[in-house]
Formats: C-alpha cells, structure tokens, sequence
C-alpha cells in the first residue's frame, strides 16, 4: 500500500523549492544584474511560498479536525 504525501510534508518541499529559487535569483542578480530572467526566478519562488503556505495551513487545519 502508497502512502499519500500529507499536506504538511508537500508544504515543506514547496518551500524548499521556493529557497532554493531565491537562491539562485540572488546568484543570477549578483551576476548580471536585475534582468527578465530574475524577476522570472522570483515569480516561479513567490508562487511556490503562496502554495507551501496553502498545503502547510490545509495540513494544520486537517490534523485539528482529526483531533477534534
């Protein structure tokens, strides 16, 4: 049998992804200056914050429903 990611664990990888994005924004940017390529970074790490953030709140409000 699969076990199914739970939320919280999904909204932990999305916001290390988003790290990881910003990250390389800020090598790209110390390279070669604010370009369309590093707002592009910084859009795709945004997004995966907002959907961490999601998963993350989904998870919580899912373990408290469980508990109660």
């Amino acid at each position: 049998m699969k076990k199914k990611n739970s939320a919280l664990l999904q909204g932990l990888l999305y916001i290390i992804l988003g790290i990881v994005f910003v990250y390389f924004a800020v090598i790209q940017v110390d390279e070669n200056g604010w370009g369309v390529f590093a707002y592009v970074i910084m859009a795709m790490a945004t997004i995966d914050f907002v959907t961490g953030f999601r998963f993350i709140f989904v998870g919580l409000r899912e373990k408290m429903k469980k508990n109660d």
